[in-house]
């Protein structure tokens, strides 16, 4: 029986979702890590479980990329409001505040994709799963 060995990027969804920094070009190699940081692939998954999977990337590609987005334009918007002698120390906090959810909603929603992969596989695959993860 040929064991076939699956490379793994460095990244881990893991890494991305606890390292998460919170500027918008943290917020792309967020979503582009976790993505890409696990070759499912190599989990020798069923058709379903492909179609599945193909699913929730799809959905987390359409939800990352909206709340990517607004968190680039509330930081411009921000770097606009502070330079502003007239906005108000509460519109500034707020708009701040606006940015600090949506970065992190969108370290949520990285994580239950994960999760919601994660539950599609049987116990052997999880136990490849962590493998691949923790080495």
């Amino acid at each position: 029986m040929e064991t076939r060995r699956c490379k793994l990027p460095v990244i881990s969804i893991l890494a991305a979702v606890f390292l998460f920094s919170g500027s918008a070009n943290s917020c792309v190699r967020m979503a582009t890590a976790s993505s890409q940081a696990i070759n499912w692939e190599c989990l020798n998954l069923t058709l379903s479980q492909q179609a599945q999977i193909k699913i929730l990337d799809k959905e987390w590609q359409k939800t990352s990329t909206e709340i990517i987005y607004q968190i680039k334009y509330d930081k411009k918007l921000l770097k606009s409001l502070l330079t502003n002698p007239f906005i108000s120390d509460i519109a500034i906090r707020n708009l701040q505040n606006r940015i600090l959810m949506n970065q992190k909603k969108l370290r949520y929603c990285a994580m239950e994709n994960f999760l919601q992969k994660r539950r599609l596989l049987t116990f052997r695959q999880r136990q490849k799963l962590h493998g691949m993860l923790s080495g």
